[in-house]
Protein backbone atom coordinates (compact mmCIF):
# COMPACT_ATOMS: atom_id res chain seq x y z
CA UNK A 1 0.00 0.00 0.00
CA UNK A 2 1.13 3.50 -0.78
CA UNK A 3 2.26 5.98 2.29
CA UNK A 4 -0.27 8.34 2.57
CA UNK A 5 1.17 11.62 1.59
CA UNK A 6 -1.49 14.25 1.85
CA UNK A 7 -4.67 14.88 3.89
CA UNK A 8 -7.75 14.90 0.85
CA UNK A 9 -7.95 18.31 1.59
CA UNK A 10 -4.42 19.02 0.57
CA UNK A 11 -4.89 16.70 -2.23
CA UNK A 12 -7.99 18.58 -3.12
CA UNK A 13 -6.16 21.78 -3.56
CA UNK A 14 -3.43 20.44 -5.48
CA UNK A 15 -5.32 18.40 -8.27
CA UNK A 16 -7.85 20.74 -8.87
CA UNK A 17 -5.07 23.19 -9.71
CA UNK A 18 -3.67 19.70 -11.64
CA UNK A 19 -7.16 18.77 -13.71
CA UNK A 20 -7.42 22.43 -14.26
CA UNK A 21 -3.81 22.65 -16.13
CA UNK A 22 -4.71 19.29 -17.69
CA UNK A 23 -8.00 20.96 -19.16
CA UNK A 24 -6.92 23.71 -20.34
CA UNK A 25 -3.77 22.36 -22.28
CA UNK A 26 -5.25 21.84 -25.39
CA UNK A 27 -2.78 18.88 -26.34
CA UNK A 28 -4.69 16.99 -24.46
CA UNK A 29 -7.82 16.85 -26.41
CA UNK A 30 -7.10 13.98 -28.09
CA UNK A 31 -6.25 11.67 -24.77
CA UNK A 32 -9.47 13.39 -23.73
CA UNK A 33 -11.56 11.92 -26.80
CA UNK A 34 -10.00 8.65 -25.93
CA UNK A 35 -11.32 8.36 -22.42
CA UNK A 36 -14.88 9.37 -23.88
CA UNK A 37 -14.76 6.61 -26.45
CA UNK A 38 -13.81 4.21 -23.83
CA UNK A 39 -16.46 4.84 -21.74
CA UNK A 40 -18.55 4.69 -24.66
CA UNK A 41 -17.47 1.83 -25.90
CA UNK A 42 -18.13 -0.09 -22.38
CA UNK A 43 -20.68 -2.89 -22.59
CA UNK A 44 -22.64 -1.00 -19.21
CA UNK A 45 -23.12 2.67 -21.25
CA UNK A 46 -24.19 0.70 -24.07
CA UNK A 47 -26.45 -1.86 -22.34
CA UNK A 48 -27.68 1.03 -20.44
CA UNK A 49 -31.26 2.34 -20.38
CA UNK A 50 -30.53 5.50 -17.86
CA UNK A 51 -27.20 7.31 -16.95
CA UNK A 52 -26.70 9.67 -14.07
CA UNK A 53 -24.27 12.46 -15.16
CA UNK A 54 -23.60 15.67 -13.33
CA UNK A 55 -23.88 19.03 -15.15
CA UNK A 56 -20.21 19.73 -15.10
CA UNK A 57 -18.55 23.42 -14.16
CA UNK A 58 -15.21 24.60 -15.07
CA UNK A 59 -12.24 22.81 -13.93
CA UNK A 60 -14.00 20.18 -14.26
CA UNK A 61 -13.96 17.13 -16.93
CA UNK A 62 -16.75 18.33 -19.43
CA UNK A 63 -19.92 15.70 -19.02
CA UNK A 64 -21.66 17.28 -22.36
CA UNK A 65 -20.01 14.48 -24.39
CA UNK A 66 -21.19 11.90 -22.17
CA UNK A 67 -24.54 13.49 -22.42
CA UNK A 68 -24.70 13.56 -26.17
CA UNK A 69 -23.66 10.15 -26.85
CA UNK A 70 -26.14 9.08 -24.38
CA UNK A 71 -28.96 10.93 -25.28
CA UNK A 72 -28.37 10.30 -29.57
CA UNK A 73 -28.16 6.33 -28.10
CA UNK A 74 -31.33 6.87 -26.43
CA UNK A 75 -30.42 6.56 -23.49
CA UNK A 76 -32.15 8.37 -20.49
CA UNK A 77 -29.87 11.22 -18.67
CA UNK A 78 -30.59 11.84 -15.10
CA UNK A 79 -28.99 14.69 -13.17
CA UNK A 80 -28.46 15.11 -9.59
CA UNK A 81 -30.09 17.73 -7.27
CA UNK A 82 -28.48 17.62 -3.95
CA UNK A 83 -30.80 18.01 -0.86
CA UNK A 84 -30.42 18.67 2.50
CA UNK A 85 -28.32 16.76 4.96
CA UNK A 86 -25.98 15.65 2.00
CA UNK A 87 -28.23 13.87 0.36
CA UNK A 88 -29.41 13.98 -3.50
CA UNK A 89 -31.72 12.74 -6.08
CA UNK A 90 -31.55 12.72 -9.62
CA UNK A 91 -34.06 14.16 -12.05
CA UNK A 92 -34.43 12.93 -15.78
CA UNK A 93 -33.19 15.74 -17.80
CA UNK A 94 -35.46 16.15 -20.42
CA UNK A 95 -36.74 19.43 -22.58
CA UNK A 96 -39.22 20.81 -19.45
CA UNK A 97 -36.68 20.20 -16.79
CA UNK A 98 -35.41 23.88 -15.88
CA UNK A 99 -31.78 24.66 -14.75
CA UNK A 100 -30.67 26.68 -11.98
CA UNK A 101 -27.31 27.55 -10.59
CA UNK A 102 -26.74 26.95 -7.06
CA UNK A 103 -25.36 29.06 -4.21
CA UNK A 104 -22.21 26.84 -4.62
CA UNK A 105 -22.12 27.33 -8.51
CA UNK A 106 -23.14 24.25 -9.11
CA UNK A 107 -26.07 23.44 -12.25
CA UNK A 108 -28.74 21.35 -11.18
CA UNK A 109 -33.06 21.12 -11.76
CA UNK A 110 -35.42 22.66 -10.04
CA UNK A 111 -38.23 20.55 -11.50
CA UNK A 112 -38.54 17.43 -13.40
CA UNK A 113 -39.25 13.93 -12.69
CA UNK A 114 -37.21 12.45 -9.72
CA UNK A 115 -36.14 8.79 -10.77
CA UNK A 116 -35.47 6.05 -7.74
CA UNK A 117 -31.79 4.97 -6.89
CA UNK A 118 -32.74 1.59 -8.97
CA UNK A 119 -33.52 3.07 -12.11
CA UNK A 120 -30.31 4.19 -12.78
CA UNK A 121 -28.58 1.31 -14.43
CA UNK A 122 -24.60 3.48 -14.95
CA UNK A 123 -23.28 6.72 -12.87
CA UNK A 124 -20.77 8.45 -14.02
CA UNK A 125 -19.17 9.17 -10.55
CA UNK A 126 -17.07 12.50 -10.30
CA UNK A 127 -13.85 12.71 -8.44
CA UNK A 128 -10.24 14.60 -8.25
CA UNK A 129 -8.11 11.30 -7.63
CA UNK A 130 -8.75 8.25 -8.26
CA UNK A 131 -6.27 4.79 -7.18
CA UNK A 132 -5.85 1.76 -9.59
CA UNK A 133 -8.02 -0.34 -7.10
CA UNK A 134 -11.29 2.06 -7.54
CA UNK A 135 -10.97 4.38 -4.46
CA UNK A 136 -11.41 8.31 -5.11
CA UNK A 137 -11.41 11.69 -3.64
CA UNK A 138 -14.27 13.34 -4.60
CA UNK A 139 -15.22 17.13 -3.84
CA UNK A 140 -15.65 17.15 -0.22
CA UNK A 141 -19.78 16.96 0.14
CA UNK A 142 -19.99 13.30 0.66
CA UNK A 143 -22.78 13.28 -1.46
CA UNK A 144 -21.89 10.23 -3.76
CA UNK A 145 -20.30 8.34 -1.06
CA UNK A 146 -23.72 8.47 0.38
CA UNK A 147 -25.48 8.11 -2.79
CA UNK A 148 -23.54 4.99 -3.47
CA UNK A 149 -24.48 2.63 -0.44
CA UNK A 150 -26.96 0.86 -1.82
CA UNK A 151 -26.65 1.56 -4.99
CA UNK A 152 -27.67 -1.62 -7.37
CA UNK A 153 -25.81 -0.24 -11.10
CA UNK A 154 -22.71 0.15 -12.05
CA UNK A 155 -20.21 3.60 -10.91
CA UNK A 156 -18.13 4.27 -13.48
CA UNK A 157 -15.80 7.17 -13.23
CA UNK A 158 -13.06 8.61 -15.63
CA UNK A 159 -9.32 9.34 -14.79
CA UNK A 160 -7.26 11.56 -16.58
CA UNK A 161 -3.46 11.23 -16.37
CA UNK A 162 -3.21 13.51 -13.74
CA UNK A 163 -5.56 12.10 -11.73
CA UNK A 164 -4.70 8.53 -11.57
CA UNK A 165 -2.85 7.10 -8.36
CA UNK A 166 -1.32 3.71 -8.51
CA UNK A 167 -2.65 3.43 -4.92
CA UNK A 168 -4.35 5.68 -2.99
CA UNK A 169 -1.58 8.64 -1.25
CA UNK A 170 -4.69 9.54 0.65
CA UNK A 171 -6.68 7.97 3.81
CA UNK A 172 -9.45 5.83 2.39
CA UNK A 173 -11.93 5.50 5.29
CA UNK A 174 -14.90 3.23 6.08
CA UNK A 175 -17.46 5.69 4.56
CA UNK A 176 -15.21 5.85 1.34
CA UNK A 177 -17.18 3.61 -1.23
CA UNK A 178 -15.06 2.28 -4.17
CA UNK A 179 -16.82 2.45 -7.44
CA UNK A 180 -17.14 -0.33 -9.91
CA UNK A 181 -15.43 0.49 -12.60
CA UNK A 182 -11.91 3.02 -13.21
CA UNK A 183 -11.97 4.29 -16.87
CA UNK A 184 -8.25 5.24 -18.12
CA UNK A 185 -5.87 5.34 -20.43
CA UNK A 186 -4.10 1.83 -20.60
CA UNK A 187 -0.92 3.71 -21.66
CA UNK A 188 -1.15 5.60 -18.26
CA UNK A 189 0.76 5.17 -15.66
CA UNK A 190 0.35 5.88 -11.96
CA UNK A 191 1.28 8.61 -10.15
Amino acid sequence: MAEIVQSKRALRELQTTKLHDFLKDSTNKPKLAALYQRLFDSPAFNNSRTIGVTLSMDDELDTQPIIHEALAHDIQVAVPRTLPHRQMEFVLLEEKTQLNQTKFGTIEPVNGTVIAKNQMDVLIVPGLAFSRNHYRVGYGGGFYDRFLKGFEGVSISIATPVQLFEQPVWDVETFDVPIDQLIFSEDQEGL
